[in-house]
């Protein structure tokens, strides 16, 4: 068979550039109305081509072939169905550790991270990584990087979703904490510990958004990600209200309790922390929007 002529009909077109590839996307996303759509045309892209964002820039004249570009149109899809840019690419970043994201638990904030800053400003008081309990442990995000910043070097992690835990077992094979013990528990929080069963930290990212909340939330959030780690009852305190029932009998002297927290709950929190004798130095702190968001007491004094 001879060669097909240059230039002839016999020479397949070559297909688009990456930035074709990108900015297609981008149109698309903005006519959707997306907030962010240049940002999120990267990172669907590079998911899709499974390629950093910043790999994807340092090459984009580079010619995507037909598969991987039907691997793209699959993602943009997905998106524009509604579904979360985390669960598409199937991973987020939380802190120093990457999780896998899916459907099995909450998609970790950046609020949360800085519920973490807290935790670790108050560590540093203190001579040796301690004890903590995580209630509601979701994806895990809070237990690893517990683990991996040296803040615990035990983190035992409730959740009362089997899926979760699954979850949360799969990203600590993948982040290597060994120091992480996962329990599942029941409405009745304290049931999972046993008897005398002590910590230095109890940590939670609880469920808080309100019930008549829950129904008027972004849909990315509502049908897509698991309503028993968001929906905290009428007022959104159900589980807030367990935990701190309970926490000043599982918390050793000198320990701590911190929770996040819906951003209009302060004062019905610091009722709940007050009415608690043995609880000492309540407080509720701002996020960096300056919204109250983070909840926190210790039993008795710390040295």
């Amino acid at each position: 068979m001879s060669d097909p002529p240059p230039g002839g009909a016999g020479r397949r077109p070559a297909g688009p550039t990456r930035r074709e590839i990108v900015q297609g996307v981008r149109r698309e996303l903005e006519l959707a109305g997306l907030e962010a759509p240049r940002v999120e045309a990267e990172r669907l892209v590079a998911a899709a081509l499974s390629l950093s964002v910043s790999e994807l820039g340092v090459a984009g004249g580079e010619r995507v072939d037909p598969g991987a570009a039907a691997d793209v149109a699959r993602a943009v899809s997905r998106r524009l169905e509604g579904q979360p840019l985390q669960h598409i690419e199937g991973t987020v970043d939380f802190r120093r550790v990457r999780l896998v994201s899916d459907g099995r638990a909450l998609i970790p904030r950046p609020e949360t991270e800085q519920l973490l800053d807290l935790v670790a400003a108050w560590r540093r008081g203190r001579s040796a990584p301690v004890d903590a309990l995580d209630i509601g442990v979701g994806s895990g995000a809070i237990a690893i990087a517990l683990l991996d910043e040296g803040i615990a070097g035990r983190v035992v992690g409730l959740d009362v979703s089997e899926e979760a835990l699954d979850q949360a077992r799969e990203n600590a094979r993948r982040a290597d904490a060994g120091g992480l013990e996962l329990r599942p528990c029941r409405p009745d929080i304290w049931s999972a510990l046993a008897t005398g069963e002590s910590f230095d930290l109890i940590i939670s990212n609880p469920p808080y958004v309100t019930t008549p909340e829950w129904t008027g939330l972004d849909p990315v959030v509502r049908d897509h990600e698991p309503r028993v780690a968001l929906d905290g009852g009428e007022d959104g305190l159900d589980v807030i209200r367990a935990v701190v029932s309970g926490a000043a009998a599982r918390l050793r002297e000198g320990g701590a309790l911190f929770l996040e927290i819906g951003m209009s709950q302060g004062p019905a929190v610091m009722a709940l922390l007050e009415a608690e004798p043995i609880l000492t130095d309540c407080r509720v702190r701002a996020d960096l929007a300056g919204r109250p968001r983070f909840a926190s007491a210790r039993k008795g004094n710390s040295d």
